[in-house]
């Protein structure tokens, strides 16, 4: 995983570097799960509500006009029987009024309705934006979320029903993180993908704080929300051991599976040490499985702010190479530089604050609900696969060229104007993407059959 556990490293050449900032790895402490009632409070009650729940405003009564009536005789016809305008909508032919001087609602509802002019009085009934606002209580503290536009994306779809491959150290059972459709562990060749963790660290699944990024259950109540709430088929494939560390080899066969299960988008929040060039096998196995209809979304890697950093397999051309950024928008000091970078997403700043990491779900040897904060370019790739769900869950026949160009396209321009080597085509931004727009002046134009 390209999450940060400082900038040392643990392995060189080909070996998979994990590193993760949550439960002191980074030097970054979790804030400790909510209590029930912190819970309560944090809540932001309903999805939405229902016009027809809320009730009108008191005194305010419709009047309809039969054809052939001048609105110009509002005032008179109102005036008459003791009420006063509020507002005319002349092409509706309508008038809304109140009662003035002691005369109650229902007294003026009938003389209304008694006047020869008037075909109809009913009630002034009001309406509400029926904004989707998830209940989660830590939902109001991820900023992540906010940075990207996901809640106006989710006005429009929160994903179902695409298939995403977590390519990664597997998965520990979290109440709210969606178990896997599918799983296959390639360490230790079995069909159970469970992350036993790392006994050195209490917070140990560095796969489920990636797959809660992506997918935590979403306005269920409890905990946290995720980019496609919950609504993605997770395919988790165990390709690291408990101390972080695999093969591309594994990697490249886990791609095979998870394509040859239906998978549209498969996340690598992993890499190795140095920028290195990959090998000509992983090679051939992403571009098989992109030609199979599969997005690879690839952290860039946390090796810092020079450029020609990103590593493997992020800097492959067919991989889209995702940066972090902080809770100001910008890239972070640690994210890798480099012409290949496609894209930046929120990672976090690693500076030890929950305020401004990123939010997952992982289980500790404390807590078996635990929400640690962390940081790295680890999770700024699940902001991006999630997103690519999202997208796909509205038009399932785009290939992965035309979702990596809808995602480019409407990213938010920073840094440099263009395409730099910092955040590539700039902030990801979910809300445009899901509606098929660019952004005003696109650092990254893309051909309009994309």
């Amino acid at each position: 995983m390209n999450g940060l556990r400082g900038l040392e490293g643990v392995a060189a050449g080909l070996v998979v570097a994990v590193l993760v900032a949550a439960c002191g790895q980074s030097g970054v402490a979790p804030a400790p799960s909510p209590s029930p009632a912190s819970c309560q409070a944090l809540g932001r009650g309903t999805v939405f509500q229902r016009p027809s729940q809320r009730v009108p405003p008191a005194g305010q009564l419709v009047v309809r006009l039969r054809p052939g009536v001048p609105v110009e005789q509002a005032a008179d016809l109102a005036g008459g029987v003791g009420a006063e305008v509020v507002k005319v909508r002349r092409r509706a032919r309508a008038l809304v009024v109140r009662p003035r001087g002691g005369v109650g609602l229902v007294q003026l509802s009938t003389q209304l309705a008694a006047d020869p002019r008037v075909a109809g009085v009913e009630p002034h009934l009001r309406v509400r934006a029926l904004q989707l606002a998830p209940d989660d209580p830590l939902y109001p503290g991820q900023w992540a979320l906010a940075q990207v536009r996901a809640p106006d994306a989710w006005q429009l779809t929160v994903g179902g029903g695409v298939k995403v491959a977590v390519v990664d150290t597997g998965i520990s059972p979290h109440p709210d993180v969606p178990r896997p459709a599918a799983g296959y562990d390639f360490v230790e060749d079995d069909a159970d993908p469970t992350d036993r963790g790392d006994p050195s660290f209490d917070c140990t699944s560095h796969g489920t704080m990636v797959a809660s990024v992506l997918a935590a259950l979403t306005n269920n109540g409890r905990g946290m929300a995720g980019v496609t709430w919950g609504g993605v088929e997770l395919l988790v494939a165990r390709v690291l051991d408990e101390q972080g560390n695999g093969s591309l080899l594994d990697v490249e066969e886990a791609l095979r599976w998870a394509a040859e299960r239906g998978a549209r988008v498969a996340n690598l929040s992993l890499g190795t040490q140095e920028p290195v060039a990959c090998p000509d096998g992983l090679r051939a196995a992403v571009r098989e499985v992109v030609s199979r209809g599969v997005l690879v979304v690839a952290a860039a890697g946390n090796n810092g702010p020079q450029a020609g950093t990103v590593v493997c397999p992020a800097n492959l051309t067919e991989v889209v190479a995702v940066a972090a950024t902080g809770p100001d928008g910008a890239v972070a000091w640690y994210s890798s530089r480099g012409s290949e970078v496609d894209l930046a997403a929120p990672g976090g700043s690693a500076l030890g604050s929950c305020d401004a990491d990123v939010r997952t779900a992982s289980p500790s040897a404390s807590n078996p609900e635990d929400y640690p904060c962390a940081a790295g370019t680890s999770f700024a790739a699940p902001h991006v696969s999630g997103t690519a769900a999202l997208v796909l869950s509205r038009w399932p026949s785009l290939t992965p060229d035309q979702v990596r160009g809808k995602l480019q396209r409407a990213a938010e321009d920073i840094g440099e104007p263009g395409r730099d080597r910092d955040s590539g085509c700039g902030l990801l931004r979910a809300d445009r993407a899901v509606r098929g727009e660019s952004a005003p002046a696109p650092a990254c134009p893309w051909p309009s059959n994309q």
